[in-house]
């Protein structure tokens, strides 16, 4: 069996694993993206922050490459995770079939006055209700008309107020060949944020020894079940700093110690990343049952 071998953190480094034993957490498992090579990287401490999942869904705000690898990682290592089925969902990114992330239009917008049509050009719900909801109402008509999406009409806006408050919506629009001041644009529910994640404490820690979380890796309990609009800085900010300060404060009182690793099971990146997704999406339909 192949054991460890030391890899240079890189801009580019991706998270396989981490390195444990008995509860207790001695660093990380990391691939190197531009090679291939995967190897070991040993510390005192560690902490998970490898952000959301949107990487699993179709329709996602989030980069492709995020994924939860970190939910997966602690699934398989026994560390405990809470409410993977906490997935809020934007009702209104624009459509493509390009592949890549999302952009949001935003809830203003609606609130300004843009209505939601369907394929034949008739408003078919109320735009102002609850995130959840207007996402229910438009997979219900996308459905009914068998389409992939449904429309927003910013034009009730106004051409002031679009060209005053919304000038980068605009321009992003303009830049898909959709012109808000002239025509409808194509709009489908996302993923947005993650609520759930690694259970930690008010410090960050994890339910394993010398193993931290934050972000949107974490979940901390600030969200509940549909995270509130912007507060999604505050858990990546003071759970952050608070990992930080614990781990400043222990410093002096643990070792570093490094205990042998089996690279072999690394190899096939395409099997484990498979294998990864699989168990995300196992406990997310397990939790949800459960609710």
């Amino acid at each position: 069996a192949r054991t460890r071998r030391n890899i240079v953190i890189r801009e580019y480094t991706e998270l396989l694993d981490i390195i444990c034993q008995n509860n207790e957490c001695f660093g990380g498992v990391l691939r190197d993206v531009n090679t291939g090579e995967s190897g070991t990287v040993y510390a005192k401490f560690t902490l998970l922050a490898t952000g959301g999942v949107g990487g699993l869904y179709e329709h996602s705000t989030n980069y492709r490459h995020l994924t939860g690898d970190a939910l997966a990682i602690a699934l398989k290592n026994g560390i405990a995770v809470e409410h993977l089925d906490y997935v809020q969902i934007h009702p209104t990114t624009f459509y493509s079939q390009k592949h890549g992330r999302r952009f949001l239009i935003s809830e203003s917008v609606r609130g300004e006055g843009a209505v939601l049509l369907d394929k034949n050009g008739k408003r078919f719900c109320n735009e102002l209700l609850p995130r959840d909801i207007v996402t229910g109402e438009i997979r219900a008509q996308m459905k009914k008309d068998g389409t992939n999406h449904v429309w927003l009409d910013m034009r009730p806006v106004g051409e002031k107020t679009i060209l005053e408050h919304f000038p980068t919506i605009r321009q992003r629009c303009m830049q898909e060949g959709y012109d808000v001041l002239k025509q409808p644009i194509p709009v489908v529910p996302a993923q947005h944020y993650f609520m759930g994640g690694v259970k930690v404490d008010l410090n960050a820690n994890t339910s394993m020894k010398r193993l931290y979380s934050a972000g949107e890796t974490a979940c901390n309990g600030v969200h509940g079940k549909n995270r509130l609009a912007s507060n999604s800085l505050l858990e990546s900010l003071i759970w952050a700093k608070r990992a930080a300060a614990q781990m400043s404060q222990k410093l002096d009182d643990v070792s570093l110690k490094m205990p042998q690793i089996d690279l072999s099971e690394y190899e096939n990146y395409k099997k484990l990343k498979e294998n990864y997704a699989k168990m995300i999406r196992d406990e997310a339909e397990r939790e949800e049952c459960c609710d």
